[in-house]
């Protein structure tokens, strides 16, 4: 990368990699950079508008979404939308809470902010639905969870060790050891993971 920068956002456009603010040392960075895999270089592209660290990243109809974290004083709940193509950073509406250490999750054309903390450690979760622009909050976790590590799976959000069907709208506890087994072992465009 060209800057140094630790809890970054990272996020994944066609065949570039994002790196997105962080923090270097005790200050909050706005700047971006990308990882163009074709040409295997780094370049800047637009700063997001707020610096801003310890954050959620989605991927949504090929945007790239910053969600929350914290700026060096403060912790966050507005949301930032990365368009490549205009190579331009615009305002989403913000969520209900601050959540720095938030997990982001896309589902289904929805994007989902899980747990994080704002004074607390929060179980709470929000969902983003774009065709309306609005965030909602849904079922609460059983747990609070700081920086949760949330992937999707056959319509399911799995985050360690919870998993939330679409459908039931309630969290459900599993077994570390078959959450990874059936992440490591899933089919999903023709690569395995």
């Amino acid at each position: 990368m060209l800057v140094s920068r630790n809890l970054l956002g990272v996020g994944v456009l066609g065949d570039s990699i994002y790196a997105v603010g962080g923090c270097d040392g005790p200050t909050a960075l706005n700047s971006v950079e990308v990882f163009d895999a074709s040409i295997q270089q780094w370049r800047m592209v637009s700063s997001i508008t707020n610096a801003r660290m310890n954050f959620g990243v989605g991927v949504l109809n090929n945007k790239l979404y910053v969600v929350g974290g914290a700026d060096k004083e403060n912790s966050l709940k507005s949301v930032e939308c990365y368009d490549p193509t205009l190579d331009t950073w615009t305002s989403v509406v913000e969520m209900s809470v601050c959540r720095c250490g938030v997990g982001v999750g896309v589902l289904d054309g929805l994007m989902y902010a899980i747990g994080g903390f704002n004074v607390e450690y929060l179980k709470s979760v929000e969902v983003y639905i774009p065709s309306d622009g609005v965030w909602s909050s849904i079922a609460d976790m059983n747990l609070c969870r700081l920086r949760p590590g949330v992937v999707t799976l056959d319509g399911l959000f799995i985050d360690r060790t919870f998993e939330q069907t679409v459908e039931e709208k309630r969290w459900c506890e599993m077994s570390i050891s078959a959450v990874f087994t059936d992440i490591l072992h899933t089919e999903v465009d023709e690569r395995i993971f």
